[in-house]
């Protein structure tokens, strides 16, 4: 890889209607399908487009943002379910009343790797070697390209602690906020330090 670009896709359907997020497949929002073909339209304006290799979750909302963003850039957007939010398990499709109501009981307030939010889903570290996993194999089967990476804010967010290296314990104390249609940049730099340039860009918004 050259580079990386992350991309939190737009606002969808579930945003606006209560319902959980995680693994519940919602569409973009009209809004939404704007905030893409905005985003679609500055990195258009970029040179390096034509060595990129476009993917994408494939979960709906992030799958629309992708292709509206492919259109722009003549890239074909490639699915893959390893680039999805937190399995929610039975949340799924559900409210967030309904979710409040019937999620695992947890103790204490701290962080907890390895609490199991909803019957079904993930833990949290399962979730970071399942973004690990998938970012370690894109990486080594594209070495020299500039990845563009359509994606969900908590996916993102752990994009970027594989990048930095994050053993599991660490994300403990850590979290990085991204929001809709953000646009975060990373790169090496001539040492071979991973470098994040930019997180979460949404000036494209105030065009």
């Amino acid at each position: 890889m050259t580079t990386l670009i992350l991309i939190q896709h737009c606002q969808s359907e579930h945003h606006i209607n209560d319902m959980s997020g995680g693994w519940t497949d919602t569409p973009l929002t009209d809004l939404g399908k704007k905030q893409a073909e905005m985003i679609g339209k500055r990195l258009e304006k970029q040179s390096f487009i034509n060595d990129s290799i476009l993917f994408t979750s494939d979960l709906l909302r992030a799958s629309q943002t992708a292709k509206m963003i492919g259109e722009h850039l003549n890239l074909h957007a490639i699915s893959n379910s390893g680039l999805r939010e937190i399995n929610t398990g039975i949340a799924a499709d559900k409210t967030k009343k309904w979710s409040n109501e019937n999620r695992n009981p947890k103790i204490g307030n701290q962080f907890d790797l390895d609490y199991r939010e909803f019957q079904g889903g993930e833990t949290w570290r399962e979730f970071y070697k399942r973004v690990c996993q998938c970012m370690d194999s894109l990486s080594k089967e594209n070495p020299k390209k500039q990845l563009i990476i359509v994606t969900h804010g908590g996916t993102l967010g752990y994009i970027l602690a594989w990048w930095l290296k994050f053993k599991p314990e660490m994300i403990v104390s850590a979290y990085f906020s991204s929001s809709v249609g953000g646009i975060s940049t990373l790169s090496q730099n001539d040492f071979g330090q991973h470098v994040i340039n930019t997180f979460n860009d949404t000036s494209h918004f105030n065009l």
